[in-house]
């Protein structure tokens, strides 16, 4: 006997039950959500469909200190029972036993009167269960509007009728029935942000909240009642401050963020921070690099130039082994109106074919190998080359013999009376400089490519006691240019690191052709990037950082040079803290609905936070940390990580090691994007769990990556501002051994910024 057949013989329907499949209903839970008046319109006859409902009352009991427990088991095939039919349990207990359990309400219902149904809102509290203010002011105004509730069947939300009431410290609470004394539930109207009309039908309104990312919609009977309802309510709704609208591309103050710092000093030409530097005087011998991340060098060298003949000939030598000659600057001190009026950069190969390249049409002399014992065929002849085959051969004109040379020979040549002065150029400019005067203190630059590598990294080591740390960082230069630079600036540039895209995998073609729509192929229609959209936002602007080295220093070529830049012993605070990889910041606001929600699991890490009070900016590498042993014999290895790059006045975290057995999961609970209005409403849920046999304390670092105009509007437990950043919130948590704490917040973000492209049409 099947489930549906033992609760219908149980409530007495059991000869209707092929009725009952007709219209759909073969299943007992949707069986108990029926009416009375539903069994009749299906052909129960009334007296039996009361009688239902009477069956019902007995099984769950009529007396408060009973309860009843009616539980139904088809049995599987291979069951115990061996007629495979079911069984009926019911069982009642009472409730003045010893050992009795709390009453229960029976597992079986059938048939809820029409206004006895439970309200639509999953997140409503039941009028059984309503704990919130009591609510004894005046009543401004009441009456029934229809609410918006859960979805439908097929998607659409439903309409439900409800009694609300405004009362005058401002709350509007909602009831099944005007005569019921329990509220459904209560809005805190100070709460919300706006009452506004709901596109699409001209008696609704919706009412959006603060506190939370709900927006309820409400329809009034006629314009009259939607009129004065939207009057009262909005009596007690103050009006967010809307922030002054902000430019995108401004320069904004510096804000620390250790996933998209800003850069270290501001290099645009209208920035008030690129006229703070003084210009030097340029001295004889003045030497200057630019030492860039991504391998670039700029080079800028002070001498002293003098023009022999008359045709203002210069040769510039002592250059690095290769330079590109097409950023060559020159600029005269001595007569700025100077400039170079040809130029010819020289860099020859040290290969024969560059020799002999410089030999064409000359006598030389040349000794082959001819055997194993090394004897040579001395060749005498004119060098001529053949280009069809990209080669060289010495004609004797004398014994009218040719002779093709390769390279790769051991061939000793003798070059008799041709000089070559020299036989191979060093990187070297030759100059033809227009100018009055014959000798000249002029600045030369270039640019080149891969002479140099620079990194950074560090070394700290914490006292026993996590209270003190020794931190020191250096600069590590690599040269390989050809040149020893003597006495020079030398001044570090960070580029940002380009991402190589992966190549996208071609797709597979179906074997038969899709059909087109609009040009684009079925299935792969473009989406809206609007509000709830999971698009990514804008990429962050590139940051460049500069790192001058603060006295002069000799590069040697083919060797490293380390340079310390810190020693600093800093006083630490050890604790132990949660953070969430969150977005970067962004150019605009950040509306779509997914964006960050990925950031589901915290990392939890004992560490210890100073603050950088130093003049200078620290720049990222490589981080080891350790920490001395407690008899100061030897230490210990904690960590090693990328340290970020950071500015004067901010806090930096060091991970130690990870905090283990607590762990925590960040949840969003709820959205709304008003895109009239330009504002979000965000909630979240953050769980930590504790599973250490030992209470711990955390602190719990949430980072408002949308926008910078923010307020929290709700907070359980109470959370505290960052004490310097001013787009991120903390909460100091105390958790007992094998337990957790659960966090509920609420954001608002307003004055959004978008592109232009995004903002409705007026």
């Amino acid at each position: 006997m099947s489930t549906l057949d033992q609760y219908l013989r149980a409530i007495g329907l059991d000869s209707y039950q092929s009725i009952l499949i007709d219209n759909g209903y073969d299943d007992p839970d949707i069986i108990a959500e029926l009416t009375e008046d539903d069994l009749v319109a299906v052909g129960v006859k009334k007296g039996h469909a009361k009688r239902a409902f009477l069956k019902v009352k007995e099984l769950s009991g009529a007396h408060s200190n009973a309860s009843v427990s009616v539980t139904f088991n088809a049995s599987p095939d291979t069951g115990s029972n061996s007629n495979g039919s079911g069984s009926i349990t019911v069982t009642s207990t009472n409730s003045s036993s010893n050992n009795a359990p709390p009453p229960r309400a029976s597992k079986i219902s059938i048939g809820k009167n029409k206004d006895e149904d439970d309200d639509s809102d999953d997140d409503e509290k039941s009028p059984a269960s309503y704990d919130g203010p009591i609510l004894q002011s005046k009543v401004l105004y009441e009456g029934f509007l229809q609410k918006k509730g859960n979805e439908g069947f097929f998607g659409s939300k439903m309409w439900q009728k409800r009694y609300f009431k405004v009362y005058e410290e401002g709350r509007l609470a909602y009831y099944k029935h005007a005569n019921v004394v329990s509220p459904i539930n209560v809005i805190e109207l100070r709460g919300s942000l706006n009452c506004d009309d709901m596109e699409g039908k001209p008696l609704a309104f919706k009412l959006s909240m603060k506190t939370s990312a709900r927006v309820y919609y409400l329809l009034a009977p006629n314009a009259d009642a939607k009129n004065k309802w939207a009057q009262v309510l909005k009596q007690h709704i103050t009006p967010p401050v809307v922030p002054k609208k902000i430019d995108p591309n401004e320069i904004r103050p510096y804000l620390q963020h250790t996933e998209e710092p800003p850069q270290a000093a501001s290099s645009r030409f209208d920035s008030p921070l690129s006229w703070d530097v003084k210009e030097k005087e340029s001295l004889e011998g003045d030497l200057r690099l630019h030492i860039h991340s991504n391998g670039t060098v700029f080079a800028e060298e002070t001498r002293t130039i003098e023009i022999d003949n008359e045709d203002g000939q210069v040769w510039i030598h002592n250059l690095p082994k290769t330079i590109d000659e097409k950023t060559v600057h020159f600029l005269s001190l001595t007569e700025p109106t100077a400039f170079v009026l040809e130029q010819n950069y020289y860099n020859d190969a040290q290969t024969p074919e560059k020799m002999l390249s410089k030999l064409i049409g000359k006598l030389i002399e040349i000794q082959v190998p001819r055997d194993e014992s090394f004897e040579f065929i001395t060749l005498k002849g004119h060098l001529i080359y053949l280009a069809k085959q990209k080669t060289y051969a010495l004609n004797n004109k004398e014994t009218n013999s040719v002779h093709f040379l390769k390279t790769t020979e051991n061939i000793s040549f003798n070059l008799l009376e041709n000089e070559l002065d020299p036989i191979f150029r060093d990187s070297s400019l030759e100059w033809t400089i227009k100018a009055n005067e014959k000798k000249h203190l002029a600045k030369i630059s270039y640019n080149s490519k891969d002479l140099f590598k620079w990194y950074a990294n560090y070394i700290s080591i914490l006292n026993p006691r996590e209270t003190e740390m020794e931190f020191r960082g250096w600069f590590t230069i690599k040269n390989k240019s050809g040149k020893t630079y003597e006495k020079t600036n030398v001044i570090l540039v960070r580029e940002p690191e380009e991402k190589t895209e992966e190549p996208k995998k071609e797709e597979e073609e179906s074997s038969l052709p899709l059909p087109k729509l609009g040009g684009f192929k079925l299935g792969k229609l473009p989406g809206l990037s609007l509000g709830g959209s999971s698009a990514p936002p804008p990429a962050p602007e590139k940051r460049v950082y500069k790192y001058p080295v603060d006295h002069k220093t000799t590069l040697v070529d083919g060797e490293s040079k380390q340079i310390c830049f810190v020693s600093a012993k800093i006083p630490v605070k050890s604790l132990d803290i949660i953070k969430f990889d969150t977005p970067k910041y962004t150019k605009y606001a950040s509306v779509g609905k997914d964006h960050g929600v990925d950031a589901k699991v915290g990392t939890v890490n004992s560490s210890v936070i100073f603050t950088w009070d130093k003049p200078y900016c620290l720049p990222a590498g490589e981080m080891k940390v350790q920490r001395y042993c407690k008899d100061n014999f030897g230490s210990d290895i904690l960590n090693t990580f990328n340290l970020s790059h950071y500015n004067t006045g901010d806090i930096i975290v060091l991970p130690l090691q990870p905090l283990g057995r607590v762990s925590a999961t960040r949840a969003q609970t709820g959205f709304n994007f008003d895109l009239d209005n330009l504002y979000i409403v965000e909630t979240f849920e953050i769980k930590v769990m504790n599973g250490r046999e030992e209470p711990v304390r955390v602190i719990v670092e949430e980072n408002l990556h949308r926008w910078q105009f923010w307020e929290i509007t709700y907070s359980s437990p109470k959370h505290t501002n960052h004490p310097t950043h001013s787009r991120k919130i903390q909460w100091t948590l105390n958790i007992p051994p094998l337990d957790g704490v659960t966090i509920n917040y609420s954001v608002f973000y307003s004055g959004l910024s978008l592109p232009d492209s995004m903002l409705p049409k007026k």
